[in-house]
């Protein structure tokens, strides 16, 4: 076992899943006004997302998938379509009274809206996460002789940290603290999303556009 590579990793992983971005906004934004059990099944679905990225790479390192990468900035540009579609649903949102929130969440859980599909897209659409995975994450294969292997432990060690990280996040917004500014922060993170999304999608149809050319 290569240690300094898998420490490398482990603080690669932790800076890239704490520090702000889609996910972590959509995971705040969800915990604070659906609760911390929609807010799971958000987390959970961008860790089926990156399953699906880390399972990708995997073909890749092996040789059995090459991508082209105007479909990497395709993915790219739809996600960011879809997180700035989230945000502006959850600036529209307006905060319920506290005796209220009880039934407002069960209305919103009768209409279908699916966190864990929420969590998915914008897993799966994260510019951040795409190239870590395609990128980034092949560098990582030779923490033992065996590249089977070495896929096993850094893909539990990924969702581990991303399941525990991004859970945190969402039980830190229920504190008293957090609880009385619940609301606000919730739109804070809303329009954290909308400015990601507009830079993400600015990025993304430059390059196609360049691409074209």
């Amino acid at each position: 076992m290569n240690f300094t590579l898998l420490f490398a990793y482990l603080t690669s992983i932790v800076l890239l899943i704490a520090t702000p971005g889609p996910v972590v906004a959509l995971v705040l934004t969800t915990a604070a006004k659906r609760g911390r059990r929609q807010a799971i099944l958000t987390v959970l679905g961008t860790n089926w997302a990156s399953l699906v990225l880390i399972g990708t790479a995997a073909l890749v390192i092996s040789g059995l998938l090459t991508i082209d990468a105007r479909v990497l900035t395709w993915v790219s540009l739809i996600g960011c379509l879809f997180i700035a579609w989230m945000a502006i649903q959850a600036l529209h949102h307006t905060s319920p009274p506290p005796e209220a929130q009880p039934t407002e969440q069960l209305q919103l859980a009768r209409r279908g809206a699916s966190p864990l599909l929420h969590g998915f897209l914008a897993g799966i659409s994260n510019p951040k996460d795409i190239l870590f995975f395609v990128a980034f994450f092949p560098q990582f294969v030779g923490i033992t002789n065996r590249h089977e292997i070495s896929l096993i432990i850094l893909t539990l060690l990924w969702i581990l940290f991303d399941f525990a990280i991004l859970v945190s996040y969402a039980a830190a917004i229920h504190t008293s603290a957090f609880r009385r500014h619940a609301h606000q922060i919730a739109q804070v993170s809303a329009v954290f999303l909308l400015c990601v999304a507009i830079a993400g999608g600015a990025y993304s149809a430059n390059d196609l556009l360049f691409a074209t050319h």
